[in-house]
């Protein structure tokens, strides 16, 4: 190996819920030198019990983290090689203002977001050149502060082509991910996008799980024809399907343009509804918990906005989107859609809504 690649980095990781806390935590298992940013109420409970990593990546441990709650403070007194920003994407215009309110040059901050949009938002910002693309493909889980649990490994995908992205690589190796390198960075966050919207937005709006979304006639035909529609999106913008570490993403692309349903539905129910382990879709967790915001205007919603730009119509994702938005705003009542899939099939199937 290199010498220089061999160096440990300087990470900070903003963002220490479920993706923050593995990465970074990981990380800081291995040997790199890692601060995490925590939200203030977060900070005597991880101080206290440190950060776990618990599953299917075995057990790793970092009993005292380095932490920290303000990002501004933090990157105007210390040196880092680089940021990993690991928050939900309805928080990137907040980070970005810490960011830029260091008045330092920024380190280059690799988005291991889900959505396709944070990296340009990011790059607009602070320069395309401090903006590095990413994305973990692992299921994981946080349900308490600092521990973390993996419910299925996969890996990290990274795109190639920064001056750090060898570094990265051996650096997320050394700690335990499988791990590969992209030379077209939209055609890994777009596949990527493709299996996050896999019985997430209905399993929020009809409080089921994915395994009783893929049961349901009506909406398996809903969760394809969304799928279709995204495919149709990354085909106008000439992006293909990639295979992702340890996910069928290719694979899945190629049956939705050229296989019947029936040939692939217990396929996707075995592979990607099972394969999350116990972990429920990130869109039902956020509702669930009443967080206020979601992430579907980020994922469904991205399709919709990029579909415009094309002339394309997406209904089915433009559906969910609204339904789901409509729900965490608190202008309809989530019981008008609980436990009722039928309804939610009957309106956006129907194309009425």
């Amino acid at each position: 190996m290199n010498k220089a690649n061999s160096l440990p980095l300087s990470f900070l990781i903003v963002g220490t819920g479920a993706v923050g806390g593995l990465v970074g935590g990981a990380l800081a298992a291995a040997g790199e030198r890692v601060t995490f940013i925590v939200r203030p109420d977060k900070v005597e409970a991880i101080r206290s019990n440190g950060i776990m990593i618990t599953g299917d990546m075995g057990t790793l441990s970092v009993p005292n983290p380095q932490l920290a709650t303000n990002i501004s403070t933090t990157l105007a007194n210390h040196h880092y090689d680089i940021v990993i920003l690991a928050v939900k994407s309805f928080h990137t215009d907040s980070v970005i203002k810490h960011l830029l309110s260091a008045r330092i040059p920024t380190p280059p901050v690799l988005c291991l977001q889900n959505g396709v949009d944070n990296e340009t938002k990011i790059a607009n910002s602070l320069g395309l050149e401090h903006v590095g693309s990413g994305t973990l493909t692992t299921a994981v889980s946080n349900p308490e502060p600092g521990m973390i649990v993996v419910e299925r490994q996969r890996g990290v995908g990274l795109a190639s082509g920064h001056t750090l992205s060898l570094k990265l690589l051996h650096a997320f190796s050394g700690a335990g991910f499988p791990t590969l390198l992209y030379p077209n960075a939209q055609a890994m966050k777009w596949s990527k996008l493709l299996t996050n919207l896999i019985a997430n937005a209905t399993a929020a709006i009809c409080d089921i799980s994915p395994a009783e979304i893929f049961a349901h006639d009506r909406l398996f035909r809903l969760e394809i024809t969304a799928l279709r529609e995204t495919l149709s999106v990354m085909q106008g913008m000439r992006i293909p399907v990639v295979q992702l570490p340890g996910t069928p993403s290719h694979w899945l692309g190629f049956a939705l343009r050229r296989l019947p349903e029936w040939t692939y539905r217990s396929f996707l129910t075995r592979k990607l509804v099972e394969g999350r382990g116990g972990k429920p879709p990130s869109l039902h967790v956020d509702l669930t918990s009443n967080r206020g915001n979601s992430e579907v205007h980020f994922l469904n919603g991205a399709i919709v906005r990029h579909a415009k730009s094309l002339g394309l119509a997406t209904p089915v994702n433009n559906g969910l989107s609204q339904i789901l938005g409509n729900i965490v705003r608190g202008e309809i009542s989530w019981d008008q859609y609980r436990a009722k899939p039928d309804r939610l099939a009957d309106q956006l199937l129907s194309g009425h809504y």
